[in-house]
């Protein structure tokens, strides 16, 4: 992990949760190597003690490019223009987050902030049409709640709401994951994930577009 900030930290966390094991994360003052592992819970605790990840006991400070460390993911989750084309010949990851490695597309990971910025904002115009809707017309008839029907209630009562925002997301991003790797396919894009990626959106532009009468010259 090149980072580990709001993306590095949580991508950690996930990947760690389904058996992956993390062996360097690097910052702007320096790294940490473990080729045993490091555990995510225990770095972030760390950090958030010290401020840094250096001098984090359980791994020992890295003195190579992070970028170019033999590993089977590398995820630069830092700042952009990390890779350039004097080291991209050197990165030894057999997935990267061109040489024939997988690239996961930039445009699909960083999908998923904007998405809970959908929820924050879908959120919000609930609160501010019920309030719109109590100041025009409350004061004749008292409040006016926007409550969810007793069905759906029932269906969703046990779930908390980091639950709906966690399945949600997963529901997403999962199901674009999908679109991407059909796209390749259907153009015979091979690894290109990333092209696949940008095929897919402006096929989608395109499609509302054309539904809504906009002409194509």
């Amino acid at each position: 992990f090149c980072g580990f900030g709001n993306v590095g930290q949580h991508s950690m966390r996930y990947l760690y949760r389904f058996g992956a094991k993390c062996i360097a994360v690097g910052e702007t003052d320096g790294s940490i190597w473990n080729p045993d592992g490091i555990d995510p819970k225990e770095l972030e605790d760390f950090k958030l003690q010290h401020g840094s990840i250096l001098g984090f006991p359980k791994a020992k400070p890295y003195e190579g490019n992070i970028l170019e460390a033999d590993c089977d993911i590398l995820i630069p989750a830092a700042s952009e223009k990390q890779l350039t084309k004097s080291n991209a010949p050197r990165v030894k990851a057999k997935i990267f987050l061109e040489r024939n490695i997988n690239v996961i597309p930039a445009l699909y990971l960083n999908a998923g902030g904007q998405y809970l910025d959908l929820f924050g904002v879908l959120f919000f115009f609930i609160v501010s049409v019920q309030e719109s809707l109590e100041r025009k017309f409350g004061k004749h008839g008292g409040t006016i709640p926007i409550v969810p029907k007793a069905e759906f209630q029932d269906r969703i009562s046990g779930a908390s709401e980091k639950h709906v925002v966690h399945s949600g997301l997963a529901y997403t991003m999962e199901r674009s994951a999908r679109q991407i790797m059909r796209t390749a396919m259907k153009y015979n894009l091979g690894l290109d994930l990333r092209t696949a990626a940008y095929v897919n959106a402006i096929e989608k532009v395109f499609k509302v577009y054309s539904e809504a009468g906009v002409t194509f010259t």
